[in-house]
């Protein structure tokens, strides 16, 4: 799922970036992320064996996705507790700029709506403090929602919800998804699809967006940056199992229309024709359900099949949730509803209010068997490979979408994949000149 998105996360933190400089003549300047963190004794983690007194009050700014249920959990807890919210609806976006001038001045909140892949910048700055949740409140969450969330050890965001893209299938045209590449080809070749002219359509996906093509890459062998990802010196993105996932995505653009070959028209060209049913699989995040509902679509959704080396292919994937400010006037209290409102019993609820997928093991786990989104979501997450959390990801976007859409009219996939990555070293060196 594109929610998440790198591009529009990169800038509003240019936005931000602007506005602080700005203000460097009366202010502290922002620190960079060689930078250490500033001291600030108002984000110093709490001691769990130490709980809150009651009676406090806690700021939060709540995405609008997600307030609804936040203002019925706030209502629980200071039923339960006697403590305070202060809930603001504030989207995601708006929030990360106003915090960077907000939280400095002592009038942000204690939590505020972010993404994972902006922690390791967040953190190096001081604008994310670490949150210790309870080990009873870390169980009941997804181990690789936890993971992506974490950096140098320490966790930034208590993810909420997830996103990523499934195998989504018409089960009028695919009554069972494929398992394999093989399976995914015998399907895309079936005689009733005619995949390059005016009939049904075996396979459709954006793959000129990286995005959408990234697991193909990481499922091959590539990756982005060495370390798991935490290591821009190192890139992974032209290595011999980067030019085998290439290839698999040149195979299948032969297989589509060339009007996939533009990622900026191609995602409304595959909704409009899978509404219609004519398509038989696309690749999309769950967003597109709705529409499919709408449409009277059979629809089913599968985890992504496995290339020929038995990997599966692995879609980005993105978790978002509650983040401690680093300038935090209650960090404790705050910790301590953040403990409250991750349990078990309130997931479900969660769903029921956003009807975003949250990430929570127990509810996962409990509906796979009677629900075909959580049943695909829990199959697929273990595979995913979380967006990168070092602002360097940001370099990589454009030069692979070039490549990657290169990649339709013909292009040798180890050209197109050497191309990108010295443009990427060129992106980063250009990022830290002058440091």
């Amino acid at each position: 799922m594109k929610g998440i998105s790198m591009r529009r996360i990169a800038a509003v933190l240019a936005s931000a970036a602007l506005v602080l400089a700005a203000l460097a003549g009366c202010t502290q300047s922002t620190p960079t992320p060689t930078d250490p963190a500033p001291t600030n004794p108002a984000s110093t983690a709490p001691d769990p064996t130490n709980p809150p007194a009651q009676g406090g009050t806690i700021a939060v700014w709540a995405d609008p996705s997600c307030y609804a249920w936040l203002k019925d959990m706030s209502a629980k807890w200071e039923e339960e507790t006697g403590n305070h919210v202060e809930l603001t609806e504030m989207p995601m976006v708006d929030g990360d700029y106003k915090h960077a001038l907000d939280g400095p001045a002592g009038i942000g909140p204690d939590l505020m709506f972010g993404p994972h892949n902006d922690v390791g910048d967040k953190s190096a700055q001081g604008m994310y403090a670490p949150i210790q949740l309870s080990d009873e409140a870390l169980a009941c969450l997804v181990p690789a929602a936890v993971d992506a969330c974490t950096f140098n050890d320490n966790l930034y965001v208590v993810p909420l919800y997830m996103g990523t893209n499934l195998l989504v299938y018409n089960k009028d045209l695919v009554p069972t998804p494929p398992d394999t590449w093989d399976d995914l080809l015998a399907i895309i070749n079936d005689p009733k699809f005619d995949n390059n002219g005016d009939g049904s359509l075996g396979f459709l996906c954006n793959l000129g967006d990286f995005y959408n093509s990234a697991g193909f890459i990481w499922a091959g062998g590539g990756y982005m940056y060495g370390n798991n990802n935490t290591d821009p010196s190192e890139i992974g993105l032209n290595n011999e199992g980067a030019v085998e996932g290439a290839t698999r995505v040149k195979e299948l653009f032969a297989l589509m229309p060339k009007g996939m070959g533009d990622r900026t028209t191609a995602n409304d060209l595959m909704l409009g024709l899978f509404t219609e049913g004519k398509v038989g699989m696309m690749v999309r995040g769950t967003d597109m359900i709705p529409s499919l509902v709408d449409a009277g679509i059979n629809y089913g959704l599968a985890r992504m099949p496995k290339l020929p080396n038995g990997n599966v292919i692995a879609n980005y994937s993105g978790f978002t949730g509650l983040t401690m400010s680093g300038f935090a006037h209650e960090p404790e209290l705050a910790t301590e509803f953040l403990n409250y409102i991750v349990q078990d019993q309130f997931a479900a609820s969660f769903a029921e209010k956003t009807g975003l997928i949250p990430c929570n093991q127990k509810y996962l786990d409990d509906n796979s068997a009677t629900n075909d989104v959580i049943k695909a979501f829990n199959e697929q997450i273990p595979y995913c490979v979380p967006m990168v959390k070092i602002i360097e990801g940001n370099q990589t976007w454009d030069p692979m979408h070039a490549a990657m859409g290169s990649l339709a009219t013909g292009t040798d996939p180890k050209e197109a994949l050497d191309t990108a990555v010295k443009k990427i070293e060129d992106n980063i060196a250009a990022l830290h000149a002058g440091n």
